[in-house]
């Protein structure tokens, strides 16, 4: 009996660390898995920052303008912007991004583009002819009833602006996961810098490699709106019925900036 209060057996022993080591192990995956989930919530909330900030950039810089300094305007029609309009993050949407934007992030490559982030502008311009209908009606004169007509308008260019991030993943093997938990709007297996994407064809085959991003400036982030988004309709309305004049567009061909706010 004495001998057996002694102490513990081998086969005792190698038991109890086999559980630990188990119970060490599942800890480190955990806490793996806690930090993946984190990082990409993470990459996702500076995302929408960056979006933001291009959001900002677009308003201060879309419509046409008599400056003569044309400090601003860079996306007026007038100033031939290239397309993609590439924007450098650390020059240009510095005074434009909230300043809890962080860029680093153990998910992307911090080399790639411009602090492990690529910021352009994509001009998508119809090309399409317009048949603008229209009717008039000239009071006090002998028209008794308004003429109608149809208008081939060749001249009328709604300009269209889609601001569009992309990053590159450290690791290729976590990009669909990715994907799904940040709202990427497709994934790429290769990627040309400042190249226009077409996201509409979903993710590539093969091991993806870039996360790409794509949205109206007027639709920047769905998930940041303010609480005074309600009335953001209302108010564009109201900015575009006092600053265009749809009749003259439409007899002259002249630009009109809808998504610009008149």
């Amino acid at each position: 009996m004495d001998k057996k209060l002694q102490g513990m057996t081998l086969l005792e022993a190698m038991l109890a660390i086999a559980i630990a080591s188990t119970i060490i192990l599942l800890g480190i995956r955990q806490y793996a898995q806690y930090q993946f989930t984190r990082d990409a919530f993470t990459l996702k909330y500076n995302v929408d920052l960056l979006f933001q900030g291009m959001r900002n950039y677009y308003y201060a810089n879309c419509a046409e303008s008599a400056d003569g300094n044309m400090l601003l305007h860079q996306l007026a029609p007038s100033r031939s912007p290239a397309n993609p309009f590439p924007v450098n993050i650390r020059t240009t949407l510095t005074n434009y991004l909230d300043p809890s934007w962080r860029p680093v992030n153990a998910l992307i490559n911090s080399s790639f583009g411009d602090l492990g982030f690529e910021a352009q502008f994509n001009n998508v311009i119809p090309s399409v002819t317009r048949n603008e209908n229209f009717c008039y009606y000239y009071p006090g004169t002998s028209q008794t009833s308004p003429t109608c007509g149809s208008l081939p308008n060749t001249s009328a260019i709604v300009y269209l602006w889609v601001a569009q991030v992309v990053v590159k993943i450290t690791d290729p093997k976590t990009t669909v996961a990715l994907k799904g938990l940040t709202g990427a709007d497709c994934a790429l297996q290769s990627y040309q810098p400042n190249t226009v994407v077409d996201c509409s064809t979903g993710a590539t085959t093969g091991t993806a490699s870039y996360l790409v991003w794509q949205h109206l400036p007027s639709f920047a982030s769905p998930d940041m709106s303010s609480g005074l988004w309600r009335a953001t309709s209302t108010v564009k309305e109201f900015n575009l019925q006092y600053t265009n004049d749809s009749y003259w567009g439409l007899v002259s061909g002249d630009s009109m900036y809808y998504l610009c706010g008149g």
